[in-house]
């Protein structure tokens, strides 16, 4: 299926939603950090219940997190797994003097650059994002400076868009009642089966499925892992 499933065991006394959230962060952040890259998390699962706070885990792993499931697990893609790793030792032995905070910086530091970018294009319509140079020279900057800045949080301009074009598409299908044709039109789909593929390839569902409720997917790639 292409997935694969990070699945927590306690062996024990069941540990605490933190403590599975903050696992997950500090392990999907080391993950991005070896192959100098953002990984998509494709869906998170946790088996606690969803706390009153329950929007900030959406902030941190995408409007597919789910509670209450049979496992906490987390669902990268497969072929992820595949790729080179890019630090050496010395930027590994830098890197560890500055942890944990340095695996937490992309969900925290709200002044950065990838949310800087994030936050101008949360003012346009997704079929009004400029190109990479144009926003470049918008925010000041040259595009190889702004990529850089972007890497050195785990990100890169169509990981933000894509990043962005999923968390709306979310809400529109939960929170609208905007037709599935109106929904691919408004994230500036030129064709309504590169939405689905593309909404599939987030969350394993097709958008008709998510909206009603049948994400089933979701629970099954919680619950096995892919070799």
């Amino acid at each position: 299926d292409g997935r694969a499933t990070l699945t927590l065991v306690d062996r024990a006394r069941p540990a605490r939603l933190f403590a599975h959230g903050t696992l997950f962060v500090i392990l999907h952040g080391l993950a991005c950090w070896l192959v100098g890259r953002r990984l998509p998390i494709l869906a998170t699962s946790f088996r606690q219940p969803a706390p009153d706070h329950a929007a900030e885990y959406r902030l941190i792993f995408g409007e597919s997190v789910r509670f209450e499931q049979p496992a906490s697990s987390l669902v990268v893609d497969a072929a992820h797994l595949g790729l080179p790793l890019v630090r050496d030792a010395k930027a590994a032995r830098e890197f560890l003097r500055e942890a944990p905070a340095n695996f937490l910086v992309k969900y925290r530091n709200q002044s950065g650059p990838t949310a800087m970018v994030r936050g101008r294009l949360c003012r346009m319509q997704p079929g009004e994002w400029p190109d990479f140079e144009v926003l470049a020279a918008a925010m000041h900057s040259t595009p190889s400076t702004l990529r850089r800045h972007l890497e050195q949080e785990g990100y890169s301009y169509q990981a933000i868009k894509d990043d962005l074009r999923r968390d709306l598409a979310v809400d529109y299908l939960c929170n609208s009642e905007l037709s599935i044709a109106e929904i691919t039109h408004a994230l500036g789909f030129a064709e309504h089966s590169a939405f689905h593929r593309a909404f599939r390839k987030w969350t394993g569902a097709s958008p008709g499925e998510y909206r009603h409720g049948a994400a089933k997917p979701l629970r099954r790639y919680a619950s096995h892992a892919v070799d």
